[in-house]
């Protein structure tokens, strides 16, 4: 851990703080319920054993290999992490920028840390194993959900909301487990059309939207950028929205409030379909800032709906081994 606040990176994290919102460090916010991190990246320096195998990240992958050999994201920095925010638990997510499909760290860890750590792996979702990986990770490992991104192909289409991903839709619809989903890039409004597709086909999958699908606020201020595709997922029961620091930090160099921002996106979803992610491993700058400044953006909400939001949600959308038929 480079200081009790959590610095991350380098250079990067030099400039992730420069941009940090000062208001953030105006006080202390302590709420009186435990915090539940939906979006937790852990990766570690001892390569020998676990091998990076990054290939692509938003920084490339040679920054991604110096930043995790120089600050290595273990237990050991994120506990430190959770303890000052007062984060009882949370999601281990799968890093792709340093491990792609190999899960294995993850797996170890969460499996030496059951009470705290609820992991999430990534698969393919197109892979022949695909389906076999996540019923052997929900049995072995325990896993409460997969997580699949990637950016569209020549067509427009996103391979995990394609037929080509039927198999392994249809093992996480059986296992009961939550699939994570982060378009990037493309025709959103299309791909939430989609995405509402899925989750009338698959209902026994909580689907989650990283990054609440990207809503681009200045481009529709009426609706903080949710396109009409985007509200109609509301109706369905299984569609669960991640409020997260990277999507704070977005919206903080494009000088968009996050608060108003976050509390339409209680009013057209409700918070009990909301859960929050710190992106901690991955977004630059004073983790604790960060987490500061997204209990600043819910200070409108109800006090449920800030439990729900925090916590309350996460715990019934993650659940390890699944959920129970």
């Amino acid at each position: 851990m480079i200081d009790r606040r959590m610095l991350i990176g380098s250079g990067i994290a030099v400039a992730g703080v420069a941009l940090l919102p000062k208001a953030a460090f105006a006080h202390v916010i302590k709420p009186s319920f435990k915090l539940f991190d939906t979006h937790a990246h852990f990766y570690t320096n001892d390569v020998d054993k676990y091998p990076f195998k990054a290939t692509r990240s938003r920084y490339g992958p040679e920054v991604m290999v110096a930043k995790a050999m120089r600050y290595p994201q273990t237990p050991k920095e994120i506990f430190a992490f959770w303890d000052e925010c007062g984060i009882e638990k949370g999601c281990g997510v799968q890093y792709n920028s340093t491990y792609q499909t190999d899960n294995s760290y993850l797996l170890d860890i969460a499996k030496d840390h059951p009470d705290r750590i609820v992991p999430v792996v990534i698969t393919d979702p197109v892979a022949k194993d695909g389906p076999a990986l996540l019923e052997k990770f929900t049995r072995d490992n325990r896993i409460s959900g997969v997580r699949w991104t990637s950016s569209p192909d020549k067509s427009g289409s996103y391979v995990f909301l394609s037929d080509a991903a039927t198999a392994s839709w249809e093992a996480a619809n059986s296992l009961g487990l939550a699939v994570v989903l982060m378009p990037i890039g493309g025709n959103m409004a299309n791909a939430m059309a989609t995405v509402a597709q899925f989750a009338v086909k698959y209902p026994r999958v909580n689907i989650v939207l990283d990054h609440i699908g990207f809503p681009r606020p200045k481009d529709l201020p009426a609706t903080q950028g949710l396109t009409p595709e985007h509200i109609a997922l509301a109706k369905l029961p299984n569609v669960y929205y991640k409020y997260t620091t990277l999507l704070i930090e977005q919206f903080h160099t494009q000088g968009v409030d996050p608060k108003p921002f976050l509390e339409y996106m209680v009013k057209t979803f409700s918070a009990d379909k909301m859960v929050w992610g710190s992106d901690v491993g991955n977004t630059p700058g004073s983790m604790f800032g960060w987490v500061q400044y997204a209990l600043d953006s819910g200070s409108g909400l109800s006090q449920a709906e800030q439990k729900a939001l925090f916590h309350d949600t996460a715990t019934r959308v993650f659940i390890p081994g699944g959920r129970p038929a």
